[in-house]
């Protein structure tokens, strides 16, 4: 279930990303991921350095807003997550996302 849960939220993420047009990329394995906000081949740590910290950074800050605490690098997924907390976690992305994309 830890893993399963971590793969539906790294899939939702995608593609909320894709459906609000942002050039970016899920990275890491399902209980531990982020968001890279750029394009391109990320094969390594130096590779991630391209992302854009200001559009992550924002990201969190909106997510915070919503009820979604996470480390300003990644998402620590535990047991103790249910569909409610999975469930309100992709609402908050959608939501957040669509307000970056507005304000850009």
């Amino acid at each position: 279930r830890y893993f399963e849960t971590g793969n539906r939220l790294m899939a939702a993420l995608g593609e909320l990303l894709q459906k609000h047009g942002f050039d970016a990329q899920v990275l890491g394995v399902p209980p531990m991921f982020d968001v890279v906000f750029a394009g391109g081949n990320m094969r390594t740590y130096r590779d991630t350095k391209r992302g854009d910290m200001a559009a992550l950074k924002r990201l969190n800050g909106l997510l915070r807003q919503r009820g979604i605490i996470k480390g300003e690098n990644k998402y620590y997924l535990s047991v103790a997550h249910d569909e409610r907390d999975v469930t309100q976690t992709i609402a908050a992305w959608d939501d957040a996302l669509a307000e970056m994309r507005a304000s850009a």
